[in-house]
C-alpha cells in the first residue's frame, strides 16, 4: 500500500502538472509559495504531444522536479501510463515518466488526478484538520480518493478511489473504461454537457458553432430552466446514491468535492443531500465540503508530492530481469 501523507511538506522547488481532458494546468511550487501557474489546451495528438508539452513547461521554470497527474491509471511501478480514459491517444503501457526524465534530466512523480487533489486539499485546503475523508472531483469525468488517518491512499497502479467508475446507472451509457452506466457516464462533465447538448437540439435551440458546456447547464438552471433542472437532479440522484454506498463501505462521514465542473454541485447539493437522508440511520449525518483550492488543486498536489517523497530516475529504477 502506498500512501500519501497530508501534513506539513519539506522546502523544495517542484513543477506540478495537471493533465486533463480539455486542458493542462501546472504551478511552479517554491518552498511555501507558488511564484507561476498556468493552463494550456491538451494536445488531442496524444502521450508523446503531451509529455513534450511538460517538458517545455518545465525548461521554461528552474525546479528539482516534477510531479504529473493523470485521469486514470499506472503502471505497478508508477512510472507508466495504462487505462486513461478520459485522454485522446494511445496511453496503454506510455512510459510517461522516462520519456519527460529524459526530456528535463528532472525525476518525475506520477500520480493519479484526484489523489494529487486530495493530497493538496488534504495538506493546505479544505480537509485540514481532518482525517479520514472520502473526496470527489468533477472534471471532465468523476475522480475519487480516500484519506485514511490523514494519508491519501493510493495502492497498486494508484487505483484507489475510483468512484466515477462505480455503476450508478446498470446498462447506461458507454463509459471510457470500458463499462456501462458508470457514474461519470452520468454526471461527469462531458455526460453533463452531452445532455444538456441533446436537449437543446431537440428544443431547436443548440448553436452548431459552439458546442453546449457544463457551464451553460448550471447558468440555465440556475436561470429557471426546467429541463436543466431535470438534468442535473438527475446527476445529483446518482451522485448521492454512489456516495452513500461508499460512506456506508467505509464508514467516513466527510466529503470534499472540488474540480473544473464543481459549480455544477452547488446546484445539485440539495438533491445529493436528498439522498444521502436516506441513508443517514447508516451512515449518520455527512458534511459536504467545497474544496479551497481551485482549478490548480490537482497540479499542486503533484508538486508538494514531487518535493515530499524521494524520487528515482528512470536510469536507477530497478528493472525486471527479461529472460
Amino acid at each position: 500500500m502506498v500512501v500519501t501523507r497530508g501534513g506539513p511538506r519539506p522546502e523544495g522547488s517542484a513543477l506540478g502538472v495537471d493533465i486533463g481532458g480539455t486542458n493542462i494546468k501546472w504551478v511552479h511550487r517554491a518552498g511555501a509559495a507558488v511564484v507561476a501557474r498556468g493552463t494550456l489546451p491538451t494536445p488531442a495528438a496524444g502521450p508523446v504531444r503531451v509529455a513534450a508539452a511538460i517538458a517545455e513547461i518545465a525548461g521554461a521554470h528552474t525546479v528539482e522536479a516534477v510531479g504529473v497527474t493523470l485521469p486514470g491509471h499506472l503502471s505497478p511501478d508508477l512510472r507508466s501510463t495504462t487505462t486513461i480514459p478520459n485522454l485522446d491517444g494511445d496511453w496503454q503501457g506510455f512510459p510517461l515518466a522516462d520519456t519527460i526524465e529524459r526530456a528535463t534530466a528532472k525525476p518525475v512523480l506520477l500520480m493519479n488526478d484526484a489523489r494529487a487533489f486530495a493530497s493538496a486539499e488534504l495538506a493546505l485546503g479544505s480537509a485540514r484538520g481532518h482525517t479520514d475523508v472520502l473526496f470527489m472531483t468533477m472534471g471532465t469525468g468523476i475522480g475519487g480518493a480516500i484519506a485514511l488517518g490523514g494519508n491519501v491512499l493510493r495502492g497498486p497502479g494508484d487505483r484507489i478511489g475510483e468512484i466515477g467508475h462505480m455503476t450508478a446507472e446498470p446498462g447506461g451509457d458507454l463509459c471510457g473504461c470500458g463499462a456501462r452506466g458508470c457514474l461519470e457516464t452520468v454526471a461527469g462533465g462531458r455526460a453533463l454537457a452531452a445532455l444538456w447538448s441533446r436537449a437543446l437540439t431537440s428544443r431547436g435551440t443548440g448553436n452548431q458553432d459552439r458546442p453546449a458546456t457544463p457551464e451553460d447547464l448550471v447558468r440555465a438552471a440556475r436561470s429557471g430552466d426546467t429541463t436543466a433542472r431535470e438534468v442535473l437532479d438527475a446527476a445529483a440522484t446518482a451522485v448521492g446514491t454512489v456516495l452513500g454506498s461508499v460512506l456506508a463501505q467505509l464508514g467516513l462521514s466527510t466529503v470534499v468535492v472540488g474540480g473544473g465542473v464543481a459549480p455544477a454541485f452547488d446546484v445539485m447539493r440539495p438533491a445529493v443531500e436528498l439522498k444521502l437522508r436516506d441513508r443517514r440511520t447508516l451512515i449518520g449525518p455527512v458534511t459536504l465540503l467545497a474544496a479551497e483550492l481551485g482549478p490548480h488543486a490537482g497540479a499542486m498536489g503533484a508538486a508538494l508530492n514531487a518535493t515530499a517523497q524521494p524520487l528515482a530516475t528512470a536510469s536507477t529504477l530497478p528493472r525486471l530481469a527479461v529472460s
